[in-house]
């Protein structure tokens, strides 16, 4: 007589650890904004034509707020394109190369990347006011906008901006970093050189043409305590040294000049 063996109950599987309990530790790498975008033809027409546009806006608001500064209406100056686009982009590009490092800094945590953006923009504020392209004063107003812009950039990589009261508030944030950043800086700009205190400037007409004219012997007139602010083809435009206030002259009236 056979026994038949019982069958054998299927072992219970074994209990899963739910995902809840998994550890909220960012272990993947920040997402690089900028690593699903398609480079083709029209992106990158689009996006030079957003480039220049934003570096003649910027441009002109320096030149504006600069000899806005002095009541030199810009219109005036004789400003050339070129000049309004070399003055955009000084005024600008820190800011838009904050924006492509932070974008895509290749790590696995915040800290990191932020500490790498950090560093980049002490390095160029070294070398800014090292070679002295930019007063401190625009200098640390460019930080200032660079750091908030390196911040909402990163808010984006941690997934900030996914709802549409988000993304207008990154928005208006980035609208005021464009309209503010080259408006302060050509402030803080004009300012530093209205607190000159002395000038190697020598200018020599043969009439009374500005205030504090000096006569020699000769008949002539010698100007010795005017800061130059602009010059065209055909004028200065001065500034002088402990007044509220600019002045224009024409080429054809100056006989001699010393910067």
């Amino acid at each position: 007589m056979s026994i038949a063996n019982p069958p054998r109950s299927k072992a219970s599987p074994s209990p899963t650890t739910p995902e809840v309990f998994a550890s909220t530790d960012p272990a993947s790498p920040l997402p690089d904004l900028l690593a699903g975008l398609r480079w083709g033809t029209r992106e990158l027409f689009v996006a030079a034509v957003v480039l220049v546009v934003m570096d003649v806006f910027a441009g002109w608001s320096y030149l504006a707020s600069y000899f806005g500064y002095f009541r030199i209406p810009v219109e005036g100056l004789g400003l050339g394109l070129p000049e309004v686009l070399a003055q955009g982009l000084r005024s600008i590009l820190l800011p838009l190369t904050v924006i492509v490092l932070a974008a895509s800094a290749p790590t696995r945590k915040l800290r990191p990347a932020a500490l790498a953006v950090l560093g980049y923009l002490v390095f160029l504020a070294l070398v800014a006011l090292g070679n002295h392209w930019a007063s401190p004063g625009s200098v640390a107003a460019q930080l200032a906008a660079s750091l908030s812009i390196a911040a909402v950039v990163f808010m984006l990589r941690l997934g900030f901006g996914k709802t549409q009261t988000q993304r207008l508030i990154v928005a208006a944030l980035g609208l005021l970093l464009l309209i503010s950043i080259p408006i302060a800086s050509g402030t803080l700009d004009a300012s530093q050189k209205a607190g000159t205190k002395t000038t190697t400037l020598r200018i020599v007409t043969s009439t009374a043409i500005l205030p504090n004219a000096a006569p020699s012997t000769t008949g002539q007139f010698t100007y010795a305590n005017y800061v130059l602010l602009r010059e065209s083809d055909t004028r200065y435009w001065l500034f002088r040294v402990g007044d509220q206030y600019a002045y224009s002259i024409a080429k054809n009236d100056v006989l001699y000049i010393r910067y």
